[in-house]
């Protein structure tokens, strides 16, 4: 007979539970006391300055990124050597509240080294030296073949939750599969490890314009609203990180006086690919996606005007608004046009004026009549 014992709870709702304290987060929004997070980042892309940096403002629980950092402690068990570390801390230096473990196993580990490691974070944490817990990376510390078989995966990450039972908050640095995934998705291995952890977040390059090359982007995927679906910001050469905010809208007004000569120069309506190549060639051109969505950000805001379907066979066209769109708007045709231009309905002339136009406007057409025939 099984002894195993179950005490299922109530699922009462929110007014019959008793109050508790709101939550307290580490790096608010992305590292929370009891909760794992996961980092997936492209190698090279700045994963480890990204660490740094938050470690720095661990020491006095400064904000970092433009979001409040609680302070605490942190265990760093890293795959790069200490001599690597050593180069990042004397440009970005950290401080005693932050112990490192530089190559700790000389190989891959096994489930008893990885467990032994796991126990070593917990007396820390018992001794209260221990608020953040990080693998950098975890392909290097995960025993057993994990990577194809989400059973292995569960088993080597289960031993982290006796450090999350203490209150202490994981976060665990992978490398993004080959392939293009959705945001959120991107983490090398099996898709059981995004559903472990309790926030996924992926950090990558902004964009490919020169002016993109210090900026980085944050993505999220998380179990608490909290957290930001995502954030950009800007490394410079001191070290000093600074939050963008919404770096969409910026770079479409910095552009946009430029969209705009360009539209008033063709005239008739054209689609992005067309706009694209009238962009002047002394200016870096920007990325197709780019110019699609400041045209779609200025249509939303009524600065422009759009035709077509939008499908294959009837792309999106855009152009500036002309005089019959305020009739158009109202389900209205427009007013028929002499030749001048000036709508015979609304003129402010007399009729003897108007009568005049027209005969002046059929001599014309006589006359360009007459000149085709000669020419046959």
């Amino acid at each position: 007979m099984p002894t195993t014992t179950f005490q299922p709870t109530p699922m009462t709702g929110a007014a019959n539970r008793p109050q508790v304290a709101p939550r307290a987060w580490l790096w608010d929004g992305y590292l929370a006391p009891g909760d794992i997070t996961l980092l997936t980042a492209p190698t090279k892309t700045g994963k480890t300055t990204l660490l740094t940096g938050l470690l720095r403002c661990l020491a006095a629980g400064e904000l970092f990124l433009g979001r409040p950092v609680t302070a605490g402690k942190a265990l760093i068990a890293s795959e790069e050597s200490q001599e690597q570390w050593d180069d990042r801390l004397e440009r970005l230096p950290v401080g005693p509240h932050s112990q490192l473990l530089a190559r700790p196993f000389t190989g891959l580990p096994t489930a008893d080294e990885w467990n032994a490691l796991i126990d070593e974070a917990c007396l820390m944490r018992l001794d209260g030296q221990l608020d953040l817990f990080v693998v950098d990376a975890i392909v290097n510390f995960l025993p057993g073949a994990w990577e194809s078989n989400s059973v292995l995966l569960v088993d080597a990450l289960n031993p982290l939750h006796r450090l999350t039972k203490k209150g202490a908050a994981v976060l665990l640095m992978h490398h993004p599969r080959i392939r293009k995934s959705e945001p959120g998705l991107s983490a090398r291995g099996s898709s059981a490890l995004v559903g472990y952890v309790d926030i996924a977040l992926e950090l990558s390059r902004y964009g490919r314009l020169r002016s993109d090359a210090p900026r980085r982007k944050i993505e999220s995927l998380s179990r608490n609203p909290r957290t930001p679906e995502r954030l950009v910001y800007e490394l410079d050469a001191d070290g000093a990180f600074t939050p963008l905010g919404d770096l969409t809208a910026v770079d479409f007004e910095r552009n946009w006086a430029q969209v705009l000569a360009i539209l008033k120069a063709r005239g008739a309506a054209a689609t992005h690919h067309d706009l694209l190549e009238d962009w002047p060639t002394d200016q870096e051109k920007p990325p197709g996606s780019s110019l699609y969505h400041w045209l779609k950000r200025a249509f939303a805001e009524k600065r422009i005007r759009r035709e077509g379907c939008g499908t294959r066979t009837s792309q999106w066209r855009y152009r500036l608004e002309n005089e019959d769109d305020k009739y158009w708007d109202r389900g209205e045709l427009p007013p028929l046009r002499g030749l001048t231009g000036i709508p015979l309905r609304e003129s402010t002339q007399s009729e003897q004026e108007l009568d005049a136009i027209a005969k002046k406007e059929a001599e014309t057409v006589l006359r360009m009549g007459a000149i085709r025939r000669s020419r046959k």
